[in-house]
């Protein structure tokens, strides 16, 4: 029965929360942390018996934040740059202070709109929010559809897909990435000559503006060089090494590669193979420990990279920032700026 008329001891809280009195104290004062558990015990038994400093002990309890579900698949994720995005986005959550995030992160096996349509649907049973990058497919937009009917809302990440249905785009301006790969392998190229772009797949709309991006600039800017037919690759290294050694047999007029997907490790091996290694201006995508190796012995000319940091910083602030408005306005956070390494910045 709570108790009105007389004034409710810190040893009676005490005892009726079973905890000591010098933790009653430190809740009540703010002397010292107390863990939530045993902040929420005093409350109680005060509540309880009526205590009569009910609204201080109430002001010290810790503010419970909304629970954020971010579901996020990743590719290739024992790759460097792959493993890079889950350590920043696991550093992300925790320095999150307008909720309590929570991840789940899976790996994608292959590169087919079927499974990311699947993990979609799968993510969506117990996550708010979906990330991952996907080809821009009719399987995968009515996916990110059926999501959004339950109120989970799709991010795309680093490769923009199902315009119409999903919350927001989140990486760098790829058109502009492809440009600047070619402006770079322009102007490091030992001479003018051929060109040559490896993708992995055209189902991925971040690479297809990368090719678009370079063609475009070497038409306009750069009339003294040729692009050569793309290297579609499957982003596997085997495949971008036999891939380039064909065309470096076949002509030896390429005087620049652009490996616009993964698979470098295969770009780099082909060099060296044909002793071509410093002699052809190769352009890579993303830093990792080694393209950075690559770039800084000069086998490499240039990486064009995504910042990760800022990549996954903004996935949890735009994730949590959705969840806690439902979503009732689309997000724009619009392009992330894109990083340039050299030999002289490696």
């Amino acid at each position: 029965m709570k108790r009105a008329v007389e004034r409710v001891t810190l040893a009676e809280i005490a005892k009726a929360a079973g905890v000591s009195v010098a933790t009653v104290d430190r809740v009540l004062n703010g002397r010292a942390s107390v863990s939530s558990k045993r902040m929420e015990l005093v409350y109680g038994a005060a509540r309880a018996l009526n205590y009569h400093g009910l609204p201080t002990l109430r002001s010290r309890l810790p503010v419970k934040q909304p629970i954020v579900r971010i579901g996020v698949a990743l590719r290739r994720r024992h790759h460097a740059f792959y493993m890079a995005i889950e350590s920043a986005l696991r550093s992300a959550a925790t320095r999150c202070s307008d909720a309590e995030v929570d991840l789940k992160i899976v790996c994608q096996s292959n590169n087919t709109a079927q499974e990311a349509a699947s993990l979609i649907q799968k993510l969506a049973e117990s996550c708010h929010v979906i990330a991952l990058m996907a080809p821009d497919h009719s399987a995968v937009s009515d996916a990110v559809k059926v999501a959004r009917e339950k109120n989970v809302f799709t991010f795309s990440l680093l490769s923009d897909f199902a315009i119409d249905a999903r919350q927001a785009y989140l990486g760098v301006d790829n058109r502009k990435a492809g440009r600047t790969a070619a402006w770079g392998a322009s102007h490091t190229a030992q001479r003018p000559g051929a060109l040559a772009i490896v993708v992995g797949s055209h189902g991925y709309l971040a690479q297809e503006m990368r090719e678009a991006g370079f063609r475009s600039y070497i038409r306009e800017r750069q009339p003294e060089f040729t692009v050569v037919d793309t290297l579609v690759s499957a982003e596997s290294e085997d495949d971008v090494r036999h891939g380039v050694e064909r065309l470096l047999g076949k002509r030896e007029d390429i005087v620049g590669i652009y490996v616009a997907s993964g698979g470098v490790e295969g770009a780099l091996e082909a060099l060296r193979r044909k002793a071509r290694t410093g002699k052809v201006a190769l352009i890579c995508n993303e830093l990792t420990p080694l393209s950075r190796e690559a770039v800084a012995e000069r086998a490499a000319t240039m990486i064009i990279a995504t910042p990760v940091e800022q990549l996954t910083q903004q996935l949890v602030t735009e994730a949590v920032h959705t969840v806690n408005g439902r979503g009732e306005e689309l997000s724009k956070p619009g392009p992330i700026p894109f990083e340039l390494y050299v030999s002289e910045n490696i």
